[in-house]
């Protein structure tokens, strides 16, 4: 683009040069038009926008932008510090007072007993992993912190004493009296009967209906349907001595 204007504007020129031959002072007006115009020409650029583009006078250097750290050593959050030997101890003892506490519902309330007897079925993989996961965190608690390595000890057979609960207490609250003789369901039903009578009974009866609850589950433990003696027999005959008594 830039040498066809520079050529137009030099032919303008030549024919100028020639018209001087014939007009005189005109062809040196038209020469000197000539000139002017490759001198815009030259001094713009040829129309060229690369050849007028001026670099930006406050950028003294090309700022490239900082490459990407990689993900993995991208800064995160810092991970938290294990927890010492005795948080340990202390945590697991807790977990281990919640384990003993839903248990004693099964031990210590009539009602969870006379419904779900599954829960002493010894003949249940799930119910002997039970009570031997029991018995084992049972004597590895101490009253004190016993050390580190006693306490991780305790806190593990915590750990499956309480994994062993989940799985005996959903097996006892599904299974409930099923595989029972019927001689045995019928005596668990008449019990449950008999204590639900005796929470809505006042007095003697109350008194009668207790002692009737007492009398049907010592049958049941006989035929080992239930743990001998239960938690709450005594309390039983004690709170039928005391509504006979008013």
């Amino acid at each position: 683009m830039r040498n066809t204007i520079i050529a137009g504007a030099l032919g303008v020129a030549a024919v100028a040069l020639i018209g001087t031959r014939f007009v005189g002072p005109i062809g040196l007006l038209f020469l000197a038009g000539a000139l002017i115009v490759v001198m815009v020409v030259l001094l713009a650029g040829g129309g060229d926008p690369a050849a007028v583009r001026r670099d930006d006078p406050l950028r003294f250097v090309d700022v490239k932008p900082a490459p990407e750290r990689p993900r993995a050593e991208r800064a995160g959050p810092k991970p938290a510090p294990a927890p010492s030997g005795r948080a340990l101890w202390d945590r697991a003892t807790g977990r281990h007072d919640t384990v003993l506490g839903e248990y004693a519902a099964y031990e210590l309330d009539p009602e969870m007993l006379l419904r779900f007897p599954a829960m002493w079925d010894f003949s249940s993989p799930k119910v002997i992993a039970f009570h031997d996961a029991l018995e084992h965190a049972g004597a590895l608690r101490t009253d004190e912190y016993p050390g580190d390595e006693s306490a991780a000890e305790y806190a593990e057979a915590v750990t499956d004493l309480r994994t062993s609960w989940y799985a005996a207490d959903r097996y006892a609250r599904s299974t409930g009296s099923d595989g029972l003789a019927d001689e045995d369901v019928r005596d668990l039903d008449r019990g449950l009967k008999l204590y639900r009578h005796a929470s809505s009974s006042v007095a003697a009866e109350r008194a009668a209906y207790l002692n009737q609850v007492v009398s049907t589950v010592d049958k049941l433990v006989d035929r080992g349907v239930l743990p001998a003696p239960p938690r709450f027999r005594a309390e039983l005959e004690a709170e039928a001595r005391k509504a006979i008594e008013g």
